[in-house]
């Protein structure tokens, strides 16, 4: 007989996700600002304050959960420190810092986001944006909260434009997809350079969506389970579902989404679907 699986201690996750995405605000707020800027072999720019945030993360996730995988935008330092990702139960998804951009830049205008995975599915979801000291929590069946206050998406008012979160890349789709919705009439675009905020905002009602096409897991992991969770919905930008995600595949492999509350959702991935076609 097969035993069944132990109910997760969802809250215990996510008082740590909380706590540690807290403290890589003060990382990344620290006198000095960043050091050390460079590029990775994608032509992406990474500063030793992404790697520092990501150490201390690491780190701590490894003392409290041994046997728990991680996948991290940069280089793990101590993978043995870790669970196997392709056989764990959970797996902690982390961006240390994202909009790292901005932030070489001085733009304020960075956050960092922490989710744990039951199996490839979202299960707790932290993202911190660290200028505004916007902090959003959420849990699996048990809301989605901004400071510890409920959050809904919201349903576009026809007579109102509707704010839509983009990316920075310029590949041929999103390319294409951006200049048919900047000239339709109502459609306002924002590239605020962090996807994982982004999709905060679309969960807080702040954005009535946000679309990319050229991101990872790292980068959607806690925003997506945010947006359910809020009352929307996220899919690839063809409505097809997003999870569970494959934690046997190259965590490198783009993960596109469309985000949006549930009445614009369809009219959004037709429009897609037609500027692709």
């Amino acid at each position: 007989m097969i035993e069944p699986m132990s109910e997760p201690p969802v809250l215990e996750f996510l008082k740590l996700a909380q706590r540690l995405a807290r403290e890589a605000g003060r990382i990344a707020n620290a006198p000095g600002g960043p050091t050390r800027v460079s590029r990775k072999t994608d032509d992406s720019l990474v500063t030793e304050t992404d790697h520092a945030i990501q150490r201390h993360i690491l780190q701590a996730i490894a003392e409290v959960y041994p046997d728990h995988a991680v996948c991290a935008e940069e280089t793990v330092a101590q993978p043995d420190a870790h669970a196997d990702r392709t056989k764990a139960r959970y797996c902690w998804v982390i961006d240390p810092l994202d909009g790292t951009r901005n932030y070489a830049a001085g733009l304020p205008c960075f956050s960092t986001s922490i989710a744990v995975l039951d199996r490839g599915e979202p299960m707790v979801g932290v993202v911190a944006e660290h200028n505004l000291g916007h902090v959003y929590s959420v849990v699996r069946s048990g809301g989605a909260k901004l400071n510890d206050k409920a959050i809904r998406v919201t349903d576009p008012n026809p007579q109102r434009d509707l704010l839509i979160g983009i990316p920075s890349t310029k590949d041929e789709l999103t390319v294409r997809i951006l200049q048919s919705w900047v000239a339709k009439k109502r459609f306002i675009l924002r590239d605020l350079g962090s996807t994982a905020f982004h999709l905060g905002l679309v969960a807080s009602g702040a954005l009535n969506a946000a679309f990319c096409n050229r991101c990872k897991i790292w980068d959607i992991a806690a925003g997506m389970l945010l947006v359910t969770e809020a009352g929307g919905l996220i899919t690839n930008p063809f409505g097809k579902p997003l999870t569970p995600f494959d934690l046997t595949a190259d965590p490198n492999v783009d993960a596109p989404y469309l985000a949006s509350s549930a009445a614009l959702h369809e009219r959004l991935v037709k429009l897609i679907k037609q500027i692709a076609s």
